[in-house]
């Protein structure tokens, strides 16, 4: 009943029934259109929002992934410091112990040095002009006074002084001048002693021979012995030089240099069988 009490107000507006259908068709249509653009639209918004989403996923993932790297490397770089600390203690360790075996090496050759060197030949530890001024530092010219006792005094004061060529000279010229002096054992001693330092080997053995030879029962005749020895091993002649320090031995075992002549004898080089 509501249909047809419309029929009347249409025909006042002047829109038939099927003008009125028609318009309202487009306009659903024209509706639809515009709800299948903003469908489109909402679509798109939809997938920027979901590729924004990806991308920001994507972002998370890569920031994820950074920081465990980050972590590894840094659980890395912990492990290489302590493995290289690990490294330089054991490295300083071996270096000390190898400080530790070189020093007790070196203690070791150094007691058996000491120990030697109370035994081994003067000539074998230091060089016979330092062992010739020792000496002479510390001899006496005579204990007691003799014949031309200032030309020996002068040659002896040469000797000191380390003018071994002139004490040589001096020396000679006072044997030849006083050969009845008490100081002929001394002059003959020291003589070969410097003719030993400037390398006159078998001068010196003459001169050294001349004081066991002429005064045996001189205090220097044993220790011009022992001299003659050392002379002996200083030019290999070892075997002459053990038969040297035997007669020490035998001929002088209460005195010092017998003493001297055992040290050396062990000191020397056992004789090949």
């Amino acid at each position: 009943m509501n249909r047809w009490r419309a029929l009347p107000l249409l025909a006042l507006l002047g829109l038939s029934p099927v003008a009125l259908a028609e318009s309202t068709g487009e306009k659903v249509i024209q509706l639809q259109q515009q709800m299948a653009v903003m469908q489109g639209e909402l679509n798109s918004l939809i997938a920027v929002q979901q590729a924004s989403k990806g991308s920001q996923s994507a972002l998370a993932d890569v920031l994820t992934r950074t920081q465990r790297l980050e972590q590894e490397v840094r659980t890395l770089r912990g492990d290489l410091e302590t493995q290289t600390h690990q490294l330089q203690s054991a490295q300083q360790a071996l270096t000390d112990k190898v400080n530790a075996l070189a020093e007790q090496q070196t203690a070791a050759a150094t007691s058996a040095t000491a120990s030697t060197a109370s035994a081994a030949p003067a000539a074998a530890l230091i060089s016979p002009a330092t062992a010739l001024a020792n000496a002479a530092t510390s001899a006496t010219s005579s204990a007691l006074p003799g014949m031309g006792q200032a030309d020996y005094q002068r040659a002896f004061d040469l000797l000191r002084q380390g003018k071994y060529g002139a004490a040589v000279t001096g020396l000679q010229d006072f044997i030849r001048k006083y050969p009845q002096s008490s100081l002929m054992p001394d002059a003959y001693y020291w003589l070969g002693q410097a003719q030993y330092v400037l390398g006159q080997n078998d001068a010196a053995l003459r001169s050294l021979y001349a004081v066991q030879v002429r005064f045996p029962q001189s205090s220097k005749a044993p220790e011009a012995m022992l001299r003659i020895a050392e002379i002996y091993q200083a030019i290999g002649q070892t075997a002459k030089a053990r038969f040297v320090l035997d007669k020490i031995i035998q001929q002088y075992g209460s005195t010092p240099s017998a003493q001297k002549a055992e040290a050396e004898l062990q000191a020397l080089p056992a004789t090949k069988k």
